[in-house]
């Protein structure tokens, strides 16, 4: 037994020593397992069985002073629901454990569920089931989540080409500068970035833009962006076998952020890259795609996707500027890693 811990093998050791405890291949009913957004499973019909959990953790994830519980119920889903849209598929059931102090008032509970519905009502998503038990310290809200899709529409983090060009479904960086607004709060001159706000607190899951590409057969890789593009763009890297190059003036930033970053000394491309929570889509596809991209995404999402770089054949994220071309590293925040 090592006698290492946790914090000296961090977040992506643990995901390992979990997935090197499993068995050596997945049984014929299961298509996708670990590395991918959802657990892809056989069924007796046409479509595959879509499989997604997400876990919230008070003090980790969220807080009074950045999430109201009204907040927490709808983002807690629509998380879940943009693992859905990374493969192109439909939500369909959910089941919400809640783990909850026992001195927390019922107006928290009332609230969550409130912002859990409307989330749930403009998806078409059933509440199925779940757990409650008692929390000795802070909330703890896990959901899992189910969907749905044909196989022929669904697409994964592992089919990204040599040459591709890498695109994202909106702006960058947001949810991270909304958080820096609201432990900022206190300065009067940071006040006027609603959006920014409601990317952290209210994100909109990419789901239809999600299933439009998925269908258009013109993605050959996928994934929502979490834990910020450089960190997930490298796992669409390491489960296809590429590299990648991103253009950092082709990065996709608001107006309200980049207003917020002079006004605060910080670096909106960090912000970007690697700030996460944006719940955007990226995904890739052949250069000679690029005009049905847009008018796809246009017509999808009212404006078209970003086109940020290029798949690789040299290891490793890749960040290109004006002055010149660095190798990217994933920061962002890592579990387990102190």
């Amino acid at each position: 037994m090592s006698s290492k811990t946790l914090n000296d093998i961090g977040e992506d050791g643990v995901i390992q020593l979990i997935h090197g405890k499993g068995l050596a291949s997945l049984p014929p009913r299961v298509r996708k397992g670990i590395g991918e957004d959802c657990a892809v499973l056989e069924t007796d019909g046409d479509s595959l069985l879509l499989v997604t959990m997400d876990t919230l953790v008070e003090g980790i994830h969220f807080t009074a002073e950045t999430l109201s519980p009204e907040a927490l119920g709808w983002k807690a889903l629509a998380v879940n629901i943009s693992d859905i849209a990374a493969v192109g598929g439909t939500p369909h059931t959910a089941f919400l454990s809640m783990g909850i102090k026992p001195e927390t008032e019922v107006s928290f509970v009332e609230s969550f569920m409130a912002g859990f519905e409307a989330m749930a009502a403009k998806t078409d998503i059933v509440l199925a089931g779940g757990d409650t038990v008692e929390s000795p310290s802070g909330a703890v809200i896990t959901i899992t989540l189910l969907g749905s899709g044909l196989p022929e529409h669904l697409v994964y983090r592992s089919g990204a080409k040599i040459g591709d060009d890498i695109w994202v479904t909106g702006p960058l960086g947001n949810a991270a500068a909304g958080l820096f607004v609201l432990l900022n709060k206190n300065a009067s001159e940071l006040a006027g970035y609603e959006s920014l706000i409601a990317a952290l607190q209210r994100p909109i899951p990419r789901l239809e833009i999600g299933k439009a590409l998925g269908q258009s057969g013109l993605v050959h890789a996928m994934i929502d962006i979490s834990d910020g593009i450089a960190k997930d763009l490298r796992h669409v890297c390491q489960e296809s076998g590429t590299g990648a190059l991103l253009q950092a003036a082709s990065l996709p930033l608001s107006g309200q952020l980049e207003r917020l970053a002079s006004l605060a000394h910080k670096d909106s491309t960090e912000w970007a890259l690697h700030g996460g929570e944006d719940y955007e889509l990226l995904f890739t596809t052949s250069s000679a795609n690029e005009q049905k991209i847009v008018s796809l995404t246009t017509k999808v999402l009212g404006n078209p996707a970003a086109k940020i770089g290029t798949i690789v054949q040299e290891d490793g994220i890749w960040l290109e500027t004006q002055e010149r071309k660095q190798p990217l590293k994933p920061g962002g925040y890592t579990h387990f890693s102190r």
